[in-house]
């Protein structure tokens, strides 16, 4: 039996495109900690927005950063790159993210509720990598942690 999901097709047009950040730092001991975020009602997971038009990767991913977490950071190397289907106004469209490493530089931590962030946390690796609710999220994770060695 097939079924059928009126008003929904595939949308042909160009991506959307946004990024994400593995945000780190390390703490006065030495550990290794990663900032999670939880929007209304969602899992945790990492920052990530759309990219605004004539923004470059590196200023969306430190405007979404600083607008979802209230951090900045410095940018370093492209991790992953994550490719997937959502539906927008009814219609299937791509949406690609691409993942970069972030060290925090600064800044006051506190949810963008402007974003519909909840909650924002630094956790250590092993609690981050169990937090986190979908695998797809997990594996860039480890992708960004292997980047650092």
């Amino acid at each position: 039996m097939v079924r059928c999901q009126r008003g929904i097709g595939e949308d042909t047009s160009v991506a959307i495109r946004a990024v994400g950040a593995i945000v780190y730092q390390l703490t006065e001991s030495g550990e290794l900690q990663i900032l999670l975020i939880k929007k209304r009602g969602g899992m945790w997971t990492l920052p990530k927005g759309k990219i605004r038009r004539g923004e470059n990767d590196r200023a969306a991913l430190l405007r979404e950063l600083a607008e979802e977490t209230g951090l900045n950071g410095r940018v370093g190397e492209l991790v992953s790159q994550a490719t997937y289907t959502i539906i927008k106004r009814g219609r299937r469209r791509r949406k690609v993210v691409t993942y970069y490493l972030v060290y925090a530089t600064g800044g006051h931590l506190q949810p963008g509720t402007r974003e519909g962030i909840e909650q924002v946390r630094w956790m250590p690796v092993p609690r981050a990598l169990q937090r986190i609710g979908r695998a797809r999220i997990r594996a860039v994770l480890r992708a960004g942690l292997a980047c650092l060695g």
